[in-house]
């Protein structure tokens, strides 16, 4: 079988790939780097500035004479980038038309420099060897275009960011949709799922981690099921064994009616003695199916217990000092119907022994009847560990597996060479508090 693709690992794949393609795209235009990046170009402007107008200075060869306070003519223009020639002693010899008439900065400055929040200054000295007189160039450019420059940045910048955000959010959410569609279809699947139609079963699933959940939900589908079915087998059994009794008290009050006198009496025996049995069947569903049916634990002497119920035709011993905790009205209902069924097919006598290991009680109790085939036996056995109680004849082996399992237990039918042997098990104390 083709192994199935997993949710997470797709999911994360998606999510480094989403990640990356953001990185990238945001990385391109951060604004701290595109800011870091302007400035480096705006200085380098200033830098070849100067380097141009010392270049121009020098070839001219000063034919316009240097003067302090002369500027240099030029059209009318708005001017974010000014220069200034400036001596030793802090005199503006030109400049160009509309920079300060007084030195930016120091003359003694070098490299960068702010001239107050309006200008941002880059000094260089006049060079003798080109002709020009001794002093330094400054070329300043405007503080407010500087800031105009990197404010449009960093909104472009901040745009494109958003931009590849919101991409990549759509994108990563398409994705996470994509891939948790096949979840939705099995919860829609599990909607329409009905365990108890014939051949009903679940969908594939297309997804790695979905399989425990499916797997899960059919298992509980199947035990739902059998549960049911065991719930219709016991009730099936249980009105079986209600009117098989009724009937046949019905049966011999009839017969009664039209008997001699002298021939009443066996068939009135007859008929107390199905009373007595749907009495037991009656008291053993209304003890197991009590109001708050968790059991009752409380210590119990078997003989005690054995000596209560009635079985008629059957010798009972028990095995001496056998002590333990159960639920008694459970474990009398179950222990009255497996004596009926012992009496029923033939039995005479039953011998009940009680044998306490490892937090368990387990009961044995072995009849003289003529026991079971071992095919029968064996089949039997697998209805009572699946709770498949269709399998099961009759309401006494039933309802003494109910009772064991409701103790923590199970109940087991035993090979015997001579007669019919059934152990009951029973957990010793609660199972929250092992």
């Amino acid at each position: 079988m083709k192994p199935l693709p997993s949710i997470c690992q797709r999911l994360s794949r998606a999510l480094v790939l989403v990640s990356l393609a953001w990185s990238l795209g945001v990385a391109a235009v951060v604004a701290l780097v595109m800011r870091h990046e302007m400035q480096e170009v705006l200085d380098d402007t200033l830098v070849e500035s100067a380097q141009m107008l010392q270049g121009l200075l020098s070839a001219q060869a000063l034919q316009r004479p240097l003067q302090v306070g002369a500027s240099n003519p030029a059209a009318p223009h708005g001017q974010d980038l000014a220069w200034q020639v400036v001596d030793a002693g802090q005199h503006v010899l030109l400049r160009s038309h509309l920079a300060p008439e007084q030195a930016l900065v120091p003359a003694n400055t070098r490299g960068f420099a702010d001239a107050g929040k309006d200008w941002r200054v880059h000094v260089t000295e006049l060079r003798p060897d080109l002709g020009l007189p001794g002093g330094v160039l400054m070329v300043a450019q405007r503080a407010t275009e500087r800031a105009h420059a990197l404010r449009e940045v960093s909104l472009y910048t901040a745009l494109m960011a958003l931009a590849v955000s919101l991409l990549c959010a759509g994108w990563l959410s398409a994705l996470a949709r994509r891939e948790l569609q096949p979840l939705a279809d099995l919860s829609r699947s599990v909607g329409e799922f009905d365990p108890l139609r014939p051949g009903a079963l679940l969908p594939e699933v297309q997804r790695l981690e979905l399989q425990p959940m499916h797997l899960a939900i059919t298992d509980l589908g199947s035990r739902l099921a059998r549960r049911v079915a065991s719930e219709h087998a016991f009730t099936a059994h249980a009105a079986h064994s209600l009117r098989t009794p009724l009937a046949g008290m019905v049966a011999q009050l009839a017969a009664a009616q039209r008997a001699p006198a002298d021939q009443v009496q066996p068939m009135l025996v007859l008929a107390r003695q199905a009373a007595d049995r749907l009495r037991r069947v009656v008291a053993a569903l209304l003890t197991l199916f009590r109001s708050g049916s968790e059991v009752k634990r409380q210590p119990i002497e078997l003989r005690e217990l054995v000596a209560q119920l009635q079985a008629n035709g059957l010798a009972v011993t028990v095995q001496a000092n056998a002590e333990f905790d159960a639920d008694p009205d459970l474990l009398a209902a179950a222990l009255a119907n497996l004596l009926d069924n012992a009496l029923r097919h033939g039995a005479t006598q039953l011998h009940i022994t009680v044998i306490n290991e490892h937090g368990h009680t387990r009961l044995v109790l072995l009849d003289n009847g003529p026991g079971m085939p071992e095919p029968e036996r064996l089949r039997l056995q697998s209805a009572l560990d699946q709770q498949d109680y269709e399998r099961c004849p009759g309401m006494g082996l039933v309802l003494a597996d109910l009772v064991a399992r409701a103790h923590g237990g199970s109940l087991r039918l035993a090979a015997s060479q001579k007669g019919f042997m059934v152990e009951m098990t029973l957990r010793s104390s609660p199972i929250d508090d092992a």
